[in-house]
């Protein structure tokens, strides 16, 4: 009878002991590439798999996954989270990376954007500064509860249903964290991702040739893929930009803009495609390309460089820097045709019962006034653009035309109030 017992309580402890295993194994096999087993049972979409592919054919022209895998741990692709437009090819994936199984926590993100057939990516720490600065390492506790549930050892833990599905486009899956002490909750706020500050570090600092640290390739998309177009091999990116300055600065100058000496470079936290800065010490004047910039067609970035050119050397000074505070505010009205785009472009990740109110509180309500010349400029060089750049795609023509459009009208009453304050 007693060895009956035994035999019980000897099966019962190691049935125990099975049901305990962690099902994220310690050593993922060699020869599943960026694969490893976790809790997920979600489905790969068919971007995340071509990314999959991409990185792998990377891998075979530059071995560095072994190394990576040294350094951060396995991609758990299972729970990368998506931000943005799936069916237009340009969405970003935070894919969680994990090293020590111990912790229950993430310190690592490879960040992917795909914009098209063009692939940036990088893997991105805790402790990035951009990303701190701008208070957006919550994400690795979001991925760390995601993956672990209650097991996480992150600081913040979220509650699992999301609040909004974005904020003026640039904010997109917010929900909220909270801190607890013990069981104690004594901090909750509303989280939410900014797509731009990721993006940006897609651009800045990944210049060279080191796919450990991050790069830009095309998206692989196997046998029968059509060959780009003329256009789209020159398109211009953050790899080929620096080295594209010289054959920018002629053509510029073959469109009446000699910008030779005004230095072209990336920007750095700057929203717009791109923009004109000047030194105040010596008058230098420098156009800052934006993160924005990369993802319009190559006919698109041509006609923006000659915009910026025609700022450099064709701009009025301004008669007042400082801005003039509308109290209250001023309420344009818009066209139609002019809300299609925004409706269509700018807040195409709105939900459509929610498009109108954004317009009516981001584009409709003005708080602020600069001086006429501001205005002035911005027209001449939106005349001078449609006129010498007449061949652009139907999207950046919609977005030029608002832009001239608002400009007129904030132009007229700028003048009107300017005026009326001397």
């Amino acid at each position: 009878m007693k060895q009956t017992q035994l035999y019980y309580a000897l099966m019962l402890f190691f049935l125990v002991l099975c049901s305990c295993e962690d099902d994220i194994p310690l050593f993922p096999e060699e020869n599943e590439f960026m694969s490893l087993s976790t809790k997920s049972s979600i489905t790969l979409d068919e971007n995340i798999l071509q990314i999959q592919a991409t990185v792998q054919k990377v891998d075979s022209a530059i071995p560095f996954f072994n190394r990576f895998k040294e350094l951060y741990g396995n991609p758990l692709w299972q729970y990368a989270i998506p931000m943005g437009e799936e069916d237009e090819r340009d969405i970003s994936f935070f894919v969680p990376i994990y090293k020590d199984n111990t912790k229950r926590i993430i310190n690592t993100i490879w960040f992917f954007d795909l914009v098209g057939d063009t692939l940036r990516y990088k893997t991105i720490t805790r402790d990035n500064d951009s990303i701190c600065y701008y208070r957006q390492d919550f994400v690795f506790d979001e991925l760390s509860c995601n993956i672990f549930g209650d097991e996480s050892t992150a600081k913040i833990k979220f509650e699992a249903s999301p609040q909004t599905r974005s904020w003026v486009k640039e904010y997109y899956d917010c929900h909220y964290g909270i801190i607890q002490w013990g069981e104690v909750e004594v901090h909750k706020e509303l989280y939410c991702k900014e797509r731009f500050v990721w993006k940006q570090e897609t651009v800045t600092g990944v210049t060279d040739n080191n796919p450990i640290i991050g790069g830009e390739t095309p998206i692989g998309g196997g046998g029968g893929t059509p060959s780009p177009s003329p256009d789209e091999e020159k398109k211009l990116t953050s790899n080929n930009l620096m080295t594209s300055v010289a054959e920018i600065k002629k053509m510029m100058k073959e469109l009446g803009c000699d910008i030779d000496d005004v230095t072209i470079k990336l920007g750095i936290e700057c929203g717009s495609n791109a923009r004109v800065s000047v030194d105040e010490k010596n008058g230098a004047k420098t156009i800052e390309i934006c993160n924005k910039f990369f993802d319009y067609e190559y006919k698109d970035q041509i006609s923006i460089l000659y915009h910026e050119s025609y700022h450099c050397t064709h701009d009025r000074p301004w008669s007042n820097k400082e801005r003039m505070s509308l109290d209250p505010p001023l309420i344009i009205e818009i066209p139609e045709v002019h809300m299609n785009y925004l409706r269509d472009y700018v807040y195409d990740l709105i939900l459509p019962n929610e498009k109108q109110g954004y317009i009516d509180s981001w584009d409709k309500k003005i708080e602020y006034l600069n001086c006429p010349e501001y205005y002035e400029n911005e027209i001449n060089a939106y005349k001078s653009e449609r006129i010498t750049m007449p061949n652009v795609s139907a999207k950046y023509n919609q977005e030029r035309e608002y832009m001239f459009w608002k400009n007129s009208i904030l132009g007229n009453k700028s003048s009107t109030m300017y005026n009326h304050q001397k």
